[in-house]
């Protein structure tokens, strides 16, 4: 199978793992892809709807199947609010598939029912009615892309994804999934209640590995051209050293040796030291390890505090999963990017006593949140950060239903309490010990919220 340079706008990098996607879909199984941000998860994603791979993706004398691509972001915090997403979604791709229109107008008359109704369990059947109204659609299947899944895969009830993975058998194989997630979906959630739905990517888990060194050079070629600068291969082979291979590091690291030095194209002498100062680099270190779980932190700090040796063999396989170590078979283990370990040996040792804690505070230059010595910033949602930062800048005082409307949807009408209180239980769901009693966002009957701080 050959990939055209058109496959991956801007660079041709993680040609292996779109093939592996590929090669997944054309057989119909579903498939599930794990890594953190700023690995290239998103732009392989939005690249299975382009033309040529989709052709790709197609069975053997079948025709393409229809790539809806939902960015789960916008799903708000509701059931309700999730099947309207998948539905209006699919709405804006079937007319591209020659989908009769009689067809698209129940579709969208359905759509408008799922808006209106009140009851969960009609929501569930109406969204399961437009699905099987694509079985009268010779040769159509579906591939939902479900982007950025976690939060909704964590936070919903069960009942969506049983409804998916029966709709899934249902309809024979026409009807496919590929999510998207920082974590791979046994982490996220391991109730029985949506085994099943998990079981269909048990085998087809795809962990988002550092660029090869061939992909590593091809991004930076790629940069290169972007900022109209050249750069010597042995200063580009520096680079890739440094961030081993990570798109976020690398890109960073570019960008702050661009702006220091002058000239690109003759050997540099770069400190490790001074450029993890940088708080471009920073901030990106700081990303990738707020995005790693707690077992994989301790496995990290284990490592550049102790050495191999004092990782035993589940550690070794947690970290190598996720290309979070280089070396083994006959050289040291390390940790895959000398500037992530440098990070790492600045972080509060694993020896140390439990922090005390600082509560939520949010940094208002930088958007950054923290929860004790956590920051949850890329673990929330957009909405969600602009009311804690709102709240956060009144603590103490109580922001009114239209204060907080007005503040993050743009508008004080039309916005009613029920969607400001979804919008508040998703928060909590993220940032307190026990969500159903906050010692956080606290309610105040009849008139709105109040941050304690």
């Amino acid at each position: 199978m050959e990939l055209s340079q058109a496959a991956f706008p801007g660079a041709s990098v993680r040609r292996a793992d779109l093939t592996r996607l590929i090669d997944g879909l054309r057989r119909g199984q579903c498939c599930s892809l794990v890594g953190p941000s700023n690995t290239g998860k998103s732009t392989l994603l939005k690249s299975l709807p382009l033309d040529e791979v989709r052709s790709l993706c197609a069975r053997a004398n079948g025709r393409p199947p229809v790539m809806v691509f939902v960015d789960c972001l916008e799903a708000g915090g509701s059931e309700q609010a999730f099947y309207e997403l998948l539905l209006r979604r699919m709405i804006e791709e079937l007319p591209a598939a020659d989908v009769a229109g009689p067809t698209l107008e129940a579709l969208t008359t359905l759509h408008g029912d799922i808006l209106r109704s009140a009851n969960e369990v009609a929501v569930r059947s109406l969204y399961a009615q437009a699905v099987r109204r694509l079985e009268q659609q010779p040769d159509l299947s579906l591939v939902l892309i479900l982007d950025e899944f976690d939060d909704v895969f964590r936070t919903l009830p069960p009942w969506p994804f049983r409804q998916l993975r029966a709709l899934h058998d249902d309809l024979a194989g026409r009807l496919g999934y590929v999510t998207g997630t920082f974590f791979d979906l046994e982490r996220l959630r391991a109730d029985k209640e949506t085994y099943e739905f998990r079981e269909l990517f048990h085998l087809h888990t795809l962990f988002l590995q550092p660029l090869s060194p061939e992909d590593a050079g091809t991004f930076l070629a790629y940069l290169a051209e972007k900022h109209g600068a050249s750069l010597a291969p042995a200063n580009a082979e520096q680079l890739i050293r440094l961030s081993g291979g990570h798109p976020g590091l690398l890109e960073r690291l570019y960008t702050v040796v661009q702006a220091t030095e002058p000239d690109l194209t003759t050997p540099l002498e770069l400190d490790l030291t001074e450029l993890g100062q940088r708080r471009p680099i920073q901030r990106e270190s700081l990303r990738l390890w707020s995005e790693l779980t707690d077992d994989e932190q301790q496995g990290l700090r284990r490592l550049v505090e102790q050495g191999e040796q004092a990782l035993n063999g589940s550690q070794r396989q947690l970290l190598a999963v996720k290309g979070l170590v280089s070396g083994g078979q006959g050289s040291a283990l390390v940790v895959f990017s000398p500037i992530l370990a440098a990070f790492v040996r600045q972080q509060p040792s694993s020896q140390t006593a439990e922090p005390v804690s600082q509560g939520l505070r949010c940094e208002f230059e930088t958007g950054r949140i923290w929860l004790d010595e956590r920051e949850l910033t890329l673990r929330l949602s957009e909405p969600q950060r602009q009311l804690i930062m709102f709240l956060y800048g009144q603590a103490g005082a109580v922001c009114s239903y239209d204060d907080i409307a007005a503040e993050v949807w743009g508008t004080g009408e039309g916005v009613s309490p029920g969607a400001i209180y979804e919008l508040v239980k998703r928060i909590r769901q993220k940032i307190e010990p026990d969500w159903r009693n906050p010692r956080y966002i606290v309610t105040v009957p009849g008139k709105g919220y109040r941050l304690e701080t």
